[in-house]
């Protein structure tokens, strides 16, 4: 089975896909780059996503999404986000992008007592870390 979007399920509407392409044209350093879907935090109600240009690292999984725009997952947030849908929004919630993850609401509670989440949740930590010290 290969790296499709079709085998993760997840996508960028049509809106993301005009937006991403538009921030790209308006900031060069992003052409460079790829979209990079991650998980950015835990809290009662689920997880709390991110979406931002990124440069693609170690074991990334690509997933082209039009001939200028691949999305990157990293191999220990793709089990939680996949039949996800990437959003653009500029509304009332603000401008920017926006995960619609059907499975939310199974990643609820004490879910983030799994062994998957601890790790994920201690590189960011670790990584951190490093950052501070740097």
């Amino acid at each position: 089975m290969g790296d499709k979007v079709e085998d993760i399920g997840v996508k960028l509407s049509d809106e993301a896909i005009a937006a991403t392409k538009q921030l790209m044209a308006d900031v060069p350093e992003y052409k460079a780059k790829l979209l990079r879907l991650y998980l950015d935090g835990k809290g009662c109600d689920g997880f709390y996503y991110g979406v931002t240009f990124d440069q693609k690292e170690d074991g990334d999984l690509e997933f082209s999404q039009t001939a200028e725009i691949t999305l990157i997952v990293d191999p220990d947030t793709i089990d939680f986000v996949r039949g996800s849908t990437i959003n653009w929004v500029d509304d009332e919630r603000g401008k920017g992008y926006l995960v619609d993850n059907p499975s939310h609401n199974k990643f609820r509670g004490k879910f983030y007592k799994r062994p998957k989440w601890h790790r994920l949740r201690e590189q960011k930590r670790l990584a951190q870390a490093a950052a501070n010290n740097d």
